[in-house]
């Protein structure tokens, strides 16, 4: 039976579970089933629909917020049965997340997924996990303890004017819960058929009258994902982690916080790596690849008399990773400065500064070379953003970042957004914005050789060869990839049971990086036939001859992309939770430019990479049931369109959640992830030298015990 089968098959039975479960509920509702009134008013679902942050950094209605925001709260990550940050991203629409490998995900919004998704600002608590090496984010060191994650605010589009470059397609942020919500203690704790073994432990208390804290402990033991065979890929993953948050009131009413996280942690990635003495590409496995840091964060805020506040905010970030290819050191230091004030009563303005420096060092270097292994980076920014209250009804925002970066100098990103409230439960908005996206170390000083070229049947470049090999070298001449965006959006809520969003975009990049040919053969290659050749042309021990393309980066594409993002949430009875969202998206990528025919057959490729990374439709339904006697059942189902150049096909998944509570410190549940398929490939690429591996239909049980 084919996967789509499998899907309506199961959404057949669910449904039918549904409305029988339904049904029964509603007839015990009548007889006032004791089951259902052991219920607490905190343990029925509601839809309350939450204040946000990260839009204007302010805290406002999402309903009157002017952007493409979406929530994740704490109660979707516990009732989704997730147990990694990357995973819970799956619930936003329009956000395409593919795993790689046991410890690797692709994460992007609105075009541009692939590895090195570099286009998405994440912050966790304030802090930026970005990469400078390549603009984007390790995502496997980003964790914490779950239960202590109060929301994860998305943004879909830009917000380069509040945020800074590389908040190009959207913004993630990632907020904890305070102190004081986090007393007493709570063990977490389970195993599964991939989520080998698992246990996290927390602890809460008081610092004096006006002072909380909490410390945690978690570890895990991820099992290997498979190969096409379905043989063990060998890529096995554990990680601890600790941390500490402390928040307290000082005497004069400003709040401080100070929080800090270690972790340290093994993976084994399978790794495709070019061998230049044998000429031939080998699979090497069992290689450990250990990952360790740390980071301290602390904030200040402090109210003044006339009504506004101060913030002051500043970060420590260490990231170690000893790779096979390359051994990478990463220090950053941060510092920003905040201040709301209120000129007039229609005004409302926010501005500050900030100051970052960060340190890299890479050694231990195979098939990639750097000229300076050593660096020291600054950015200087500043921002101002001005809520005007032009009516009851209308808002107008206006806001700009100016930055300074070492690699192309000052920038400048500005917005501007119009919100309309039709009345409290309606709100139309219409934003248009400027973002870019920097270059980073390795599209400025890096070189990465022994890349496999994937050739298509109908590649317009000839071959004599049997393996044919990509060289990137990087380009000190890069400038900043462009975006400008507009949006139209509208929300309305329904008798405070059905909440409808929509919206439409359209963007256009300029200066998008690619990479085209370069004239010279690099090291060790010689010239042959317009190519380079790993031995002159001279078959290798097995009759073949290796070939190696050298290309460079520039920025010399353009791209329109488009779509559409509707989310509804519906509660349905005051038991049952439903949640849908779909989107579409649309990428038409082109380019004027050309230096030599291999050069347009090389932006032709581009094009067309670009325009094949990105699934064009994706959808979800996520259900929360709080069934009698402290039953609950939720289940999830997902759809991904193809990913075309990933090679990967469109798939339905579906995760259910079965668990039970034993009064009210006690949780047991057990939680099917991937059950619609043994096991699926979600994407693939060349240009990390990633093996390929794919996910499993998996189990696991849990326990959750508060006190």
């Amino acid at each position: 039976m084919k996967p789509l089968n499998h899907s309506l098959l199961l959404t057949g039975i669910l449904s039918s579970f549904i409305t029988s479960v339904s049904l029964q509920a509603n007839s015990d509702l009548a007889v006032v089933d004791n089951g259902l009134l052991d219920l607490s008013l905190e343990e029925l679902i509601s839809l309350d629909v939450p204040d946000v942050t990260s839009v204007s950094k302010r805290k406002q209605r999402l309903m009157d917020s002017p952007a493409a925001v979406f929530v994740i709260t704490d109660e979707d990550i516990l009732r989704s049965g997730v147990t990694s940050i990357p995973e819970a991203l799956r619930m936003v629409p329009g956000m395409q997340v593919a795993r790689l490998n046991s410890n690797t995900w692709s994460i992007s919004t609105r075009g541009f997924n692939y590895i090195f998704a570099n286009k998405l600002l994440v912050l966790i608590d304030g802090r930026t996990v970005y990469s400078p090496l390549f603009s984007g984010v390790n995502w496997d060191v980003q964790d914490t303890m779950l239960e202590d994650i109060a929301r994860i605010e998305v943004i879909r589009g830009p917000g380069a004017a509040l945020w800074g470059a590389n908040a190009v397609n959207g913004v993630i942020n990632i907020i904890t819960k305070h102190a004081a919500d986090t007393q007493s203690g709570l063990l977490s704790t389970g195993f599964g058929s991939e989520e080998k073994a698992f246990a996290a432990y927390r602890y809460g208390g008081e610092l004096g009258d006006d002072g909380y804290y909490r410390a945690f402990f978690k570890t895990f033991n991820r099992d290997a994902l498979a190969t096409a065979n379905g043989s063990d890929a060998n890529d096995d993953w554990q990680l601890n982690r600790a941390g500490l948050r402390a928040d307290w009131r000082t005497e004069t009413g400003a709040e401080a916080s100070l929080q800090s996280e270690i972790y340290d942690g093994t993976t084994r990635p399978a790794l495709k790596i070019f061998n230049a003495d044998t000429f031939t590409q080998d699979l090497i496995t069992h290689q450990n690849r250990d990952q360790r840091g740390g980071h301290l964060i602390g904030n200040y805020k402090h109210y003044l008399a006339d009504g506004s506040h101060f913030t002051l905010k500043g970060y420590y970030d260490r990231y170690e990773n000893y790779d096979y290819r390359v051994t990478e050191k990463r220090d950053i230091g941060d510092l920003e400065f905040q201040h709301q004030i209120l000129p007039r009563n229609n005004h409302d303005i926010i501005w500050g500064m900030g100051y970052r420096l960060t340190k890299y060092n890479l050694s231990g270097m195979n098939n990639i070379t750097m000229g300076e292994t050593r660096r020291t980076d600054q950015l200087y920014s500043a921002f101002i953003q001005d809520h005007i209250t032009l009516t009851p009804e209308w808002a107008l925002t206006l806001s700009s970042r100016f930055e300074h970066n070492d690699f192309t100098g000052y920038e400048v990103q500005p917005n501007a957004s119009l919100t309309w409230k039709i009345s409290d439960q309606q709100t139309l908005w219409l934003k248009a914005a400027s973002a870019l996206k920097t270059p980073s170390i390795s599209e400025t000083s890096v070189t990465s050789r022994g890349i496999t070229f994937l050739r298509e049947d109908d590649s317009p470049i000839p071959t004599i060869a049997t393996l044919d090999l990509l060289a990137i070298s990087g380009n000190k001449q890069l400038e900043s990839e462009k975006l400008f965006a507009l949006e139209v959006g509208y929300r309305e809520q329904f008798n405070n049971r059905l909440l409808f969003d929509i919206t439409a975009f359209f963007n256009q990049y300029k200066d998008l990086l690619v990479y085209i040919d370069q004239t010279d053969c690099l090291d060790g290659t010689s010239s042959l036939f317009s190519v380079c050749s790993y031995n002159g042309g001279s078959p290798n021990i097995e009759g073949d001859i290796v070939l190696e393309y050298p290309t460079t980066f520039s920025n010399e594409l353009t791209a329109n992309t488009f779509g559409l993002e509707l989310t509804t949430d519906w509660q349905a009875k005051p038991w049952w939770k439903l949640q849908f969202n779909y989107s579409f998206l649309g990428v038409d990528a082109f380019s004027d430019k050309s230096n030599s025919p291999i050069t347009n057959d090389y932006l032709k490729g581009n094009e067309n990479l670009l325009e094949t990374l990105s699934a064009n439709h994706t959808a979800n339904i996520r259900s929360y049931m709080n069934l009698p006697n402290q039953w609950y059942l939720d289940f999830w189902v997902r759809y991904m369109d193809n990913l075309k150049n990933a090679r990967v096909k469109a798939y339905t998944a579906l995760d259910v959640r079965v668990a039970k509570k034993i009064g009210k410190d006690l949780e047991f549940s057990l939680t099917g992830k991937n059950l619609f398929d043994k096991q699926r490939l979600e994407f693939s690429e060349v240009f990390s030298g990633l093996g390929e591996t794919e996910v499993q239909e998996s189990w696991y049980l849990q326990l959750r015990w508060q006190y």
